[in-house]
């Protein structure tokens, strides 16, 4: 950093309400976004208000350094990344300033998410038109900046067709408000009047050089703004952050679809699905959407997207998905049969599959919005890459704009992958290259330049919604010529005259494939990547594969919905994301942090917050699998740094359960005394919680001493007792046996002598050594009763995932295939039950059907591997009783990180976010957690106590 910069942090230090930071790390942070690009910053500021961010304004201008707004980093072109000081406003600067649902207008901040403030219009009936795929996680400001749209453009345009007004601050700290109901000033005066005198002076350009596609965010959209009545707030929609930065945006709102319908026409050949568009736009869809065959191959292959395959029938090419909006069935069902009456005039023979439940419905987007991140799931260095992804064509020659594009990545010696809006003519086209080699480069150039000139020559734009930025901004004087580059340039000296505004974008952008501005290259390496691991990491090309799975698309910094990622969703911090995470590895890796590597304290202090608890592997659509990159980083780093106590202890918690069972109820008055509550606070375990106390009979010695002997015609797998079972809660290992016994099971239980511990603690806290020889030891007894048909059973979901998801890459290598054998053999408690239930062995309990309303919270690991479906399955055998999974994320415990003092505090900010109001909310509902972690923080944070599923059918059988 030079010496300037240390008194310009001290003077924003001093005259922000918000954070500054300019610490190297940060700074690493945000040098990229979700694009090829990456470039470090001068530093990054937090703004809290309008007022921080005019003195940011104020304070660089008189340094003369660049200004760079940011809003989620979710941009693919690389607008959100530049050698600027960074203002970061999706931090503070994201609340709804008034709605006015009369007039449909709402006024908002820059950083409020777009989907969540479509949340907060659903009640009034309204929501913004542009819906981009990113919506869950893309601020307002970025789809102003991008002139964002998305699959609905056709009814609704794109985000600058909805700008109504905008309140700016200029490069030089000067505020501004321009656009309808604007007060009058004689900066506004002034700065209308030269962009109206530009306006005139290049009419002639401006009608007869801009795309001839509607769809365009290339360039300032001169062509959308009217000289007799200008409206330059509709100026900055695309401007990528050029002209000033917008503190508030008055956007117009449309009416939310009240019901929608979807028919999927499948398709043996891509050519023949893009030649019936237009005919299918005759009838009038709000929507059609293309999924070519690679996006469904790779979607097959991801463990949670693939169950939302239910739309497909047999192995197409292509599937269009033409949608319809209706008020009521009625009006659907016109127009699905006018598509039906249009597909017979077009001999069309494809399969017709309808989607015409919310269901059906939500699993068609899902798999189609999470394309981007599906398509880089791919494992490997050669991936899909975004770089001409966003050309729009007239859709008349989309058919052979395709052909030829795939002409020029076939002269290119690869393939690409092909999705999106083939109603808008805006097809996302990713060739698939090795952006870390030599030939990777020469083909991102080659097919970069080639295709430019194939959508000049049909009509079309470079960028039909992702913006410019420094993928397609060079291309930009080729795309409007001399005259109107010439005029954009007048247009950013207008707003921004010392060009301090997000530099290199729009205007003046330097080369696409710049090597000192790629993410990658043919010089990229990783000299400090692991030459060793613990975990077996083959499947993604070793460690660094795994960590480079990510690709920056920014899902996880989704909020409100789902579990990933708990952490983020509480801090909003971008080094507690799963991408923050993974960026802070992958720098480390490649030296970028220092030569300290992955022993660096500053990777450690970044990953402390990670709960491990999987939904990344899940609800990333690129499946990073961070819970498993932060055990394997841990072990590395204790190579280094050593293993801490608190970590043994928890680690090897079975063990010192087991000591602590010869007299529990000794060790139950010792765990309560001040002093050892005091030498457990030094070694930093919370003094708000209470460890667990042992049960007076351990489970095992119970179902040696008292299970009952009868030989029952039945017999269910066996019951592994997990460390809480056996040590602390035994009645849960009872429950099960009473209930097999009930329905007509022996059951079988294996305790300590048989199974110590899957080694989940030890996992959890980065001993992998230990949990190997657990692992291994458990696989070489397991494994010869499975090939001769046994099953196991256990209660906890988290010690069924370590057999199932951690076991076959942790074991010894002569022992994985027994471990995958192992892996398919050990089921929750609750499956056995669903599949008894289903092969209708459980006929003979017998339930009291008395009205019950049951709240179900999901196990994180549970949400993420297999699903709750088995428990609901379960819990409906009983008469009466309704259950509601609440969407309420993770606990915030996760095994022992929420006793661990330093992480207290985040651990109830985690469960006050959802899932603790929820219970609070429902006095009168049972409380059903497979989790013994979600079971305490329920019991700890709102006093209820929580039952395992298999307590609730217990409770509820017939005496």
């Amino acid at each position: 950093m030079l010496q300037d910069y240390f008194q310009l942090e001290r003077d924003l230090a001093c005259a922000l309400s918000g954070e500054v930071r300019f610490d190297q790390l940060t700074r690493l942070l945000y040098s990229t976004d979700a694009s090829n690009y990456q470039i470090e910053p001068i530093g990054v500021v937090f703004p809290a208000s309008v007022d921080d961010v005019i003195a940011a304004h104020m304070i660089a201008a008189e340094y003369g350094v660049p200004l760079l707004p940011r809003g989620g980093g979710s941009s693919l072109a690389g607008q959100t990344v530049g050698y600027a000081l960074v203002l970061d406003l999706s931090h503070h600067m994201r609340r709804v300033v008034r709605v006015n649902a009369d007039a449909q207008t709402v006024r908002v901040q820059p950083g409020m998410v777009l989907g969540q403030l479509n949340e907060q219009l659903a009640p009034l009936k309204l929501m913004v038109g542009p819906d981009p795929a990113s919506a869950e996680r893309a601020t307002v400001g970025g789809c102003v900046g991008n002139n964002a749209t998305g699959m609905h453009s056709i009814l609704y345009g794109m985000f600058g067709d909805h700008v109504r007004a905008v309140d700016v601050i200029l490069a030089d700290g000067t505020r501004v408000t321009l656009g309808e109901g604007a007060p009058d000033s004689a900066i506004r005066q002034s700065l209308e009047g030269q962009v109206r005198q530009i306006l005139l002076d290049y009419a002639d350009d401006i009608r007869t050089r801009y795309p001839k596609t509607w769809r365009t965010a290339a360039g300032y959209p001169l062509n959308r703004l009217d000289p007799d009545a200008l409206n330059l707030a509709r100026l900055f929609a695309g401007s990528e952050g050029t002209l000033g930065t917008v503190v508030e945006i008055e956007l117009g709102l449309v009416p939310r679809p009240t019901m929608t319908r979807q028919v999927l026409l499948h398709y043996d050949n891509m050519r023949a699905a893009l030649e019936s568009v237009p005919a299918l736009l005759e009838v009038q869809p709000s929507a059609i959407e293309l999924m070519d065959k690679m996006l469904l191959d790779m979607t097959r292959t991801h463990q949670e997207y693939s169950r939302f395959l239910t739309f497909v029938a047999g192995d197409p090419e292509a599937i269009l998905v033409v949608e319809f909006y209706g008020e009521t069935e009625a009006e659907l069902a016109a127009h699905t049969g006018r598509l039906r009456t249009r597909l017979a005039q077009m001999h069309f023979q494809g399969e017709v599959v309808t989607a015409d439940t919310p269901r059906k419905i939500s699993d068609v987007m899902k798999v189609r919005k999470a394309g981007l991140g599906l398509l880089m799931s791919m494992r490997g260095k050669i991936k899909p890459v975004h770089f001409i992804e966003d050309a729009a064509v007239p859709v008349e020659y989309l058919a052979d704009y395709v052909d030829r594009v795939e002409a020029v990545v076939h002269d290119n010696h690869t393939r690409m992958a092909i999705y999106a809006h083939a109603s808008a003519g805006c097809l996302h086209i990713k060739p698939l290259l090795n952006m870390q080699s030599a030939e990777g480069l020469r083909q991102y150039r080659a097919i970069a330049d080639a295709v430019t000139d194939l959508v000049i020559e049909f009509g079309g734009s470079t960028s039909g919604e992702h913006g410019e930025g420094l993928s397609r901004g060079e291309f930009s004087k080729k795309l409007f010529g001399p005259e109107l580059t010439e005029a954009f340039r007048r247009v950013k000296a207008v707003f921004d005259p010392r060009g301090l505004m997000n530099p290199g974008k729009v205007v003046d952008v330097g080369p696409m494939d710049d090597p000192a501005s790629l993410r990658y290259g043919p010089d990229y390496a990783t000299p400090y990547a692991p030459t060793q691991t613990r975990l077996d990491w083959s499947a993604d090309e070793g460690f660094t594969g795994a960590v480079e799975m990510c690709n920056g698309a920014g899902v996880c910094r989704k909020e409100g919905t789902g579990v990933m990622c708990p952490s983020f969703m509480a801090t909003r911090d971008e080094k507690d994301s799963t991408r923050g995470r993974a960026n802070v590895l992958r720098l480390a890796m490649s030296g970028k942090l220092g030569e300290a590597g992955l022993s660096d304290e500053r990777v450690y202090e970044v990953l402390d917050l990670c709960l491990s608890c999987k939904a990344c592997k899940a609800e990333c659509p690129s499946a990073v699998d961070m819970a498993r990159i932060k055990a394997e980083f841990t072990a590395l780093y204790y190579d280094t740094h050593g293993i801490p106590l608190r970590a043994r202890m928890f680690g090897y918690i079975h063990r010192l359960n087991r000591l602590g069972s010869l007299a529990p109820g000794l060790t139950n008055r010792v765990l309560r005394t001040p002093l050892t509550r005091s030498f457990l606070g030094r070694l930093g375990i919370a003094k708000e919680r209470q460890l667990p106390l042992l049960a007076a009979q351990r489970f095992s010695v119970w179902y040696r001493q008292q299970a009952p002997q009868v030989r029952y015609g039945l017999q269910a797998p066996i019951l592994i007792s997990d460390t809480y079972t056996e040590y602390n809660y035994p009645y849960l290992g009872q429950a099960v046996v009473r209930l097999a016994n009930a329905a007509g099971f022996g059951v079988r239980g294996w305790g300590p002598r048989d199974i110590d511990c899957c080694g989940r603690p030890m996992i959890s806290k980065g001993l992998l050594d230990g949990a190997r020889k657990l692992a291994n030891k458990n696989v070489k007894r397991m494994a010869p009763m499975v090939r001769q048909g046994e099953r196991f059973m256990m209660l906890e979901p988290s010690c069924v995932a370590t057999f199932r998801d951690e076991y076959p890459d942790l074991v010894s290598h002569d022992l994985r295939e027994n471990a995958v054998l192992v892996s398919k053999a050990v089921i929750t408690v609750e499956e056995w039950l669903a599949e008894a239930a289903d092969a209708g062995q459980l006929n003979a309990l017998a339930f009291d059907p008395a009205p019950r309303e049951v709240l179900l919270h999901g196990h994180c690991y549970q949400r993420a591997l297999w699903g709750t479906g088995a428990v609901q399955r379960i819990l409906a055998l009983i008469p009466g009783c309704t259950v509601t999974e609440i969407d309420d994320g993770c606990c915030g415990v996760a095994g022992s990180f929420g006793f661990e003092t330093e992480h207290y505090a985040l651990s109830m900010q985690i469960g006050e976010q959802r899932l603790l109001p929820a219970v609070r909310e429902n006095p009168n509902a049972i409380i059903a957690a497979s989790g013994v972690s979600c079971r305490e923080q329920i019991a700890h944070g709102a006093g209820r106590q929580a039952l395992h599923p298999v307590e609730v059918l217990v409770a509820a059988l017939r005496e």
